[in-house]
């Protein structure tokens, strides 16, 4: 039998590359001025540049500079204004732009932004996206989570910090995600405010446009189980989900249910648990009806949930012990079951998604200005950008959408070379990229239609 030959190991040898300096204007934001173009037409664009501050004085940018300079940053996932310094000389973003704005006068721009500014452009964002839902969630009722989040900042001097309950230093945010991931409307508020400050004004803000009677739905954590949210859904048509607070009493008013019924645990649940070598938890689910103290005419269901906990053996052997959750809901229990209204209000963490998006994708767990409405406005451009990004994540995988970060690797960075020749500027991209561009373009070639009557 003949000894087996092995194949000696390549050492790997550092190739050799020459650097070879040349008078070309090259750049690695070769789709800029497409992406720029694309969010300029939508037929939204004027309505947008309403609710910027106006730029009067000759020696200054026309606002829509400034505006598209930082939609631009948000873009490329720029960390602050200060690093707006990386378009200066740069070829892809000049020749969207032209020349752009210096930090220190987007700054001073931010700081213009007044208060009916921002009042519009909170509008804005739920007008955008209505727009967008027409594309991508088309004839699919409105689903939205509202939450705070707070950002965490390490100066002294900027507007609104403060210590929140969990010993932060920060400021506080409230926004508004849909289903889909498009941002409603967002206020930045110091940071000691509790949660659901403002909760019922961008609600109601969010609902503009929309009949009482259009099916759509809301969902929140226990922070807005209170009478002004629950008023604020009943007046404006909502079908709603909240998680139970505690000073409801429902630990104790669970003992009214003798409903329990098994929760139906679904295949894929069963493949996963089997694949894990575990086992399923005994689950239950129930319901009773609540009546507010603050109403004698109104009741809601709270459906319970109940698990029995795998964490104690010892309890475990004496026939176990149970976890629960409760959820408050106006849903009509003779048309939902009670499984099915837990599965839904469970979806709502798809929104810590969004949130965690916002803040580290677009860098809003740190603000750039002192002034608190200047970062208010910083903020509103930032998930303006967002929405056009993640509707054509949406487009181009409808099935599991990219995160910025992805999209940005596949779509943004890409390399190009910028030719000036008779007055005309031309963009030379690589042929391997052209599939992605195209399918960027193509992806974004319908008219979202505008959104009218959403005034």
């Amino acid at each position: 039998m003949s000894k087996r030959k092995f194949r000696e190991a390549k050492v790997w040898e550092k190739p050799q590359v020459k650097i070879e300096w040349v008078e070309e204007e090259m750049t690695s934001y070769a789709t800029t001025g497409t992406l720029i173009d694309l969010f300029a037409e939508t037929p939204h664009f004027p309505e947008f540049i309403q609710c910027l501050p106006k730029r009067v004085s000759n020696n200054s940018y026309p606002t829509e500079v400034f505006a598209l300079s930082l939609m631009a940053g948000f873009i490329h996932g720029q960390d602050s204004i200060d690093d707006q310094e990386e378009f200066e000389d740069e070829p892809g973003v000049e020749s969207a732009l032209g020349e752009t704005p210096k930090p220190r006068a987007t700054g001073d721009w931010l700081r213009d932004f007044t208060d009916e500014n921002r009042k519009d452009l909170n509008h804005f964002l739920h007008r955008q996206a209505m727009s967008y839902r027409k594309k991508i969630a088309k004839n699919k009722p409105l689903i939205l989570d509202i939450d705070s989040t707070s950002h965490v900042q390490h100066g002294e001097k900027m507007e609104g910090l403060a210590w929140n309950y969990k010993k932060e230093w920060c400021l506080d945010s409230l926004v508004a995600f849909d289903e889909v991931g498009l941002c409603h409307g967002m206020e930045l508020r110091p940071g000691n405010t509790f949660s659901s400050v403002g909760a019922e004004q961008l609600l109601e803000s969010c609902t503009t446009g929309l009949s009482h009677n259009d099916e759509k739905y809301f969902r929140a954590d226990s922070a807005f189980c209170n009478e002004g949210v629950l008023r604020a859904c009943l007046r404006l048509g909502y079908r709603f989900t909240i998680t139970a607070h505690e000073n409801m009493g429902w630990m104790n008013d669970k003992n009214e249910i003798t409903n329990w019924t098994p929760w139906i645990w679904s295949e894929a649940d069963v493949k996963k648990a089997e694949k894990r070598g575990e086992k399923l938890p005994e689950c239950e689910v129930g319901h009773y009806l609540y009546r507010p103290s603050w109403s004698d005419s109104l009741r809601f269901s709270v459906v319970v949930v109940r698990t029995k906990s795998q964490d104690l053996p010892l309890l475990n052997q004496m026939g176990g012990v149970w976890e629960y959750y409760a959820v408050m809901t106006n849903f009509n229990l003779f048309k939902k079951t009670d499984q099915e209204v837990i599965e839904h209000h469970r979806k709502r963490g798809n929104s810590e998604n969004f949130i965690r998006e916002e803040k580290y994708n677009y860098d809003m767990k740190h603000f750039p200005c002192q002034k608190l409405s200047a970062n208010h406005a910083y903020g509103q451009l930032g998930l303006v950008a967002h929405n056009f990004l993640r509707t054509i994540a949406v487009l181009d995988r409808p099935d599991k959408p990219h995160f910025a970060k992805k999209l940005r690797r596949k779509f943004i960075f890409i390399p190009g070379r910028l030719i000036k020749h008779a007055r005309t500027l031309t963009m030379k991209i690589p042929l391997r990229f052209r599939e992605a561009v195209t399918r960027l373009i193509e992806a974004w070639q319908y008219k979202p239609e505008p959104a009218i009557g959403f005034g």
